[in-house]
């Protein structure tokens, strides 16, 4: 079986996802898609081949013509099974499409995208959606607003909650004392860990976190951390007129073993975006056991049930409401991360085993496929 991976659009999660599904498959082959120029550095397995097809250009033209004809052609020649892509996929091939995770930020948050985004997703996501053979939700959530929206059969999409590996282990306390030491001066802090940028909420975060400094006069900090995102540069601005600017620390340069234990030395993790369908960033409590303050909109709420805060995205109030709930009840602190630990083993399942289970039964309905499976 030929397995082709638009690798070049796949989030993080995802991407880790496929490398293990290929070292645990040796007998079948990946083509690795990547719309730039590959990396000779990267470590993959023996069965990927990766396969560079540039779009020489970010504009929507360049972007169209890439899905709609160096696709296909590169599907054909070299005789895919399958094609698999996160958000998009081809209007034009024949060949069995796999959709993963497709994206409403156009209906949700519009504001985030330009104009001719907007446009763009509203014309062609009801023929992405159709198109595919099989579509991959995060959330039951998600498939319920798919299959509103948009009339699909459910049957046509599987939920592949995010796995969450339990293999972290908890830091000593004088680990945690050194890295509070290191980021926060010392004192205790509210973690937020994604894409940097306005996108993200984070403008109402500030403003949760300077209602409850002025009510709750403690030396709380709050620690954003993460990659820049789209107005990284926005946000600083604005960070940078902000009144408790020196007790917001932002960690934009830091490797993911450091990260992790700085979220896992917290206090507590905020993560409250204005939609959320299902994977994202705020999943990460779960695994390093911190108490959680989450969107109370979206898909989070099915992850967590009653191991978590919830406050509404757009009311700051809310938000700095919670974060003074968790400050002064220790002990409802201690339940939420004791309620963590059992919601945990909900995301035990192993995500490659199932999605390649998934792929297998696609490409079982390729009339052209090259081989056995």
């Amino acid at each position: 079986m030929r397995i082709a991976v638009n690798a070049s659009c796949l989030s993080d999660f995802v991407y880790e996802i496929f490398l293990r599904m290929a070292a645990s498959n040796p007998k079948q082959t990946f083509l690795f898609i990547f719309d730039k120029p590959f990396s000779e550095k990267i470590n993959l397995p023996q069965n990927v081949v990766p396969l560079v097809i540039e779009r020489n250009g970010n504009s929507r033209l360049k972007w169209k013509f890439w899905y709609k004809l160096k696709i296909p052609i590169a599907l054909k020649r070299h005789k895919a099974d399958i094609f698999i892509s996160e958000k998009f996929i081809s209007l034009r091939t024949t060949i069995p499409q796999l959709l993963l995770f497709p994206d409403f930020t156009f209906i949700h948050q519009p504001s985030f995208l330009d104009k001719k985004s907007v446009r763009f997703y509203k014309k062609n996501t009801s023929l992405f959606l159709n198109k595919a053979a099989k579509i991959i939700a995060g959330s039951d959530f998600f498939k319920k607003e798919i299959i509103k929206r948009y009339k699909i059969n459910e049957e046509k999409i599987i939920v592949l909650p995010t796995e969450i590996t339990n293999d972290f282990e908890e830091i000593p306390f004088e680990e945690k004392e050194s890295i509070k030491e290191k980021y926060a001066e010392g004192n205790e802090y509210f973690i937020y860990t994604g894409i940097i940028s306005p996108q993200q909420n984070l403008l109402n975060l500030l403003k949760a976190f300077s209602f409850f400094k002025k009510r709750q006069k403690s030396k709380m900090q709050l620690l954003i951390s993460g990659k820049r995102g789209i107005d990284y540069e926005q946000f600083t601005e604005s960070l940078r007129l902000f009144r408790f600017k020196d007790e917001v620390k932002v960690l934009d340069n830091l490797s993911a073993s450091e990260i992790e234990k700085i979220i896992a030395s917290a206090y507590a993790m905020i993560h409250v975006p204005v939609y959320d369908s299902g994977y994202s960033q705020g999943l990460q409590a779960l695994k390093y056991k911190v108490s959680a303050i989450l969107s109370s909109t979206g898909a989070l709420s099915e992850s967590f049930a009653d191991a978590a805060l919830y406050a509404h995205p757009e009311n700051f109030k809310d938000l700095a409401e919670k974060m003074m709930l968790l400050f002064k009840d220790e002990n409802l602190r201690k339940d939420l991360i004791e309620k963590e630990r059992l919601q945990i083993g909900k995301f035990s399942h192993k995500s490659e085993s199932i999605l390649f289970e998934i792929i297998k039964d696609i490409a079982t309905k390729n009339p052209l496929r090259t081989g056995d499976l």
